[in-house]
């Protein structure tokens, strides 16, 4: 847009400014005549108001004036916008040219290069082959003479292969005689310490048995089935807990129990440390009542 035409816009004022400037110039005559000719009213007949009517004028067409500029800069400001985005438009092309030519001389080169490296690749592959095929024939060569030789030493072999079989077969038949004689002796062994630690373990609970019936005022129960009490101990026989479990005896009978358990304490100790344990469980046979 020109200088004159930013101008003539920024200058611009709606009509209806215009008609509140021609109303108040109309004001301002009317006044001026009212008051300004009063002392002649009766010598000067009144007449139109001719200046209202020229400002009124002069003010429409410098109006219009200013209308056909603003029509004009824009007018101008669209030839100048037009020029500008077929500026744009043609750097655009010119731009999707040029990177059409990148592109396709990319392209070029990348078939250029994959044509090498297929090339580079076919030759490498041959060469790979022959290699391979060389190796083979090598290998055969090397199989072959191998086997040769390994049939010498089979031949050779075989009467020390078979005289070292025989042997073996002594010397594991004799390895395994001796391992079944060991089997044997150490499960008489295991027998033997297992029955031990049986009757000390037997000896033991008839031992701690025997203590708590010395501190156990018996009552005389109904029914004669036996009940268990379950006992907790600790390494030096102090009684932790006692529980007396079924047992279809009274309670009284069963508190009884419990408290001789509890009064026996410390219970005596296993004559193998290795038999202690932590938890026991002894079986009591009430008395029956007569």
């Amino acid at each position: 847009m020109s200088r004159q035409a930013r101008g003539i816009r920024h200058s611009q004022i709606s009509p209806a400014s215009w008609l509140g400037a021609i109303l108040v110039h109309a004001v301002i005559v009317g006044l001026l005549l009212q008051f300004g000719a009063e002392p002649a009213r009766s010598n000067v007949p009144p007449r139109p108001d001719v200046e209202a009517v020229r400002v009124q004028a002069a003010d429409e067409k410098l109006l219009q004036q200013k209308r056909e500029a603003h029509r004009q800069a824009l007018r101008e400001e669209e030839l100048r916008k037009q020029r500008e985005r077929e500026a744009q438009r043609k750097a655009a092309e010119r731009k999707r040219a040029e990177k059409r030519r990148a592109e396709e001389k990319a392209r070029l080169k990348a078939e250029e290069k994959k044509r090498k490296a297929t090339a580079r690749a076919e030759a490498k592959r041959k060469a790979k082959e022959e290699a391979k095929r060389k190796r083979a024939e090598k290998r055969k060569r090397e199989q072959e003479a191998r086997r040769k030789a390994e049939e010498k030493k089979r031949a050779a072999a075989r009467t020390e292969a078979e005289r070292k079989v025989k042997e073996e077969a002594r010397k594991l038949k004799e390895a395994e005689n001796r391992a079944q004689a060991r089997r044997e002796e150490q499960s008489r062994r295991r027998q033997r310490e297992a029955a031990r630690r049986a009757r000390q373990a037997d000896i033991w609970r008839i031992a701690i048995k025997k203590r708590i019936e010395r501190v156990w005022l018996q009552p005389p129960a109904v029914r004669t089935a036996p009940c268990e009490v379950v006992v907790e101990q600790d390494e030096r026989g102090e009684v932790l807990s006692a529980k007396v479990q079924g047992c279809r005896a009274s309670q009284a009978w069963q508190d009884s129990l419990r408290n001789a358990v509890l009064k026996a304490s410390p219970l005596p100790r296993p004559p193998d440390p290795e038999l202690f344990d932590h938890r026991l469980v002894i079986t009591f046979f009430p008395k029956k009542a007569r």
